[in-house]
């Protein structure tokens, strides 16, 4: 799975982050990369292979390689720009090939890696993600492959937090460590079938979507499914998909449908997208401004005569409304339609 948090400096994106990379790597139970790493460097340690070690019940022990990890990445910008091959190859490596798969370089010479098994996490704000991704790839293979979970908010402002106690910590080691010794296909419950059904044969994009939008929903069966897998794997041993494990996950993924174009609504090809994006976060932020409120807080991004074009623009697009109050002109947003 791929997901990137994404959120203004300072939500708390490294805070939900940092603890599970923390976790994982005291449980071991997974190959951890960081997001200073080249493309080509990842590609050659998979086809080296981490050691694996593992048994097969009779207390026969085997040691081998495994060309999986994990990549934790809380500035994915500083991953995703290290190479421009970075975002297609991670795009191959997402569906996880049961055959080899093959990369060669005019340095390093040719990787082979066996069945390669890639996950993400990321953190990212708006701003800089646009700035990593080009807008030929928005809506492409990268994109469509990730869950990108946008907050506007902090849920809780808590300046003291209570502190737990150890024993959850050991309790969520002992359990990934449990989880990395699953081996073998998993199958849905019958009555799970027509649930994971419903999702494929709605796996659609509307008429009306923008291009990354459109590009997800073509996957949300595919992302609902490694999402139930792992609420499974979480919560039994038997490699089962229930119901509930797939309509959760249904649910999560149509959270992440409802967002994504907020996160990708500065890309485009107007010299002024970004001057627009602005202006609309701080109409949002405020509720309701006027045209000196916007200029005042945006002179260093947009010029006088350009925030008129913008205002235009954002109002005859029905994205913003006005109405005269006093001598004052006042500008809102206007609701999303569920």
């Amino acid at each position: 799975m791929y997901t990137v948090l994404v959120g203004r400096p300072g939500i708390g994106k490294g805070s939900a982050i940092n603890p599970v990379t923390n976790i994982v790597k005291e449980a071991g139970c997974a190959n951890l990369v960081g997001d200073r790493i080249t493309i080509e460097f990842l590609l050659e340690k998979l086809s080296k292979g981490f050691p694996a070690i593992s048994s097969n019940g009779n207390g026969q022990v085997h040691f081998g390689k495994d060309s999986s990890c994990l990549i934790s990445a809380a500035e994915l910008q500083v991953f995703a720009t290290a190479s421009q091959f970075t975002l297609p190859i991670m795009a191959d490596l997402w569906d996880c090939r049961e055959h080899p798969f093959d990369y060669g370089t005019k340095t390093q010479g040719k990787f082979i890696i066996d069945k390669p098994t890639v996950s993400l996490l990321g953190g990212s704000t708006t701003e800089w993600l646009v700035q990593s991704i080009p807008h030929s790839a928005v809506g492409g293979g990268f994109t469509r492959r990730v869950n990108f979970v946008y907050a506007k908010a902090r849920d809780k402002h808590l300046p003291w937090p209570t502190v737990s106690t150890g024993s959850i910590v050991q309790d969520l080691v002992e359990d990934l460590r449990n989880l990395s010794l699953l081996k073998g296909e998993m199958k849905f419950a019958k009555d799970a079938e027509s649930v994971f059904e419903q999702i494929y044969n709605t796996s659609d994009a509307d008429d009306f979507d923008d291009e990354a939008t459109a590009a997800y929903k073509s996957s949300m069966w595919a992302h609902s499914t490694k999402l139930a897998m792992v609420l499974s794997a979480a919560e039994r041993d038997d490699r089962v998909i229930t119901k509930n494990h797939i309509t959760v996950a249904v649910a999560a993924v149509r959270e992440v449908v409802k967002d994504i174009g907020m996160v990708f609504r500065s890309v485009g090809e107007s010299t002024l997208v970004h001057a627009v994006d602005k202006v609309l976060q701080f109409i949002e932020l405020k509720g309701y401004c006027t045209r000196a409120d916007i200029q005042r807080a945006l002179w260093r991004h947009i010029s006088s005569s350009d925030l008129d074009v913008v205002l235009n623009t954002l109002s005859t697009g029905g994205l913003i409304t006005y109405k005269q109050q006093g001598n004052k002109v006042i500008y809102e947003v206007v609701p999303k339609i569920p």
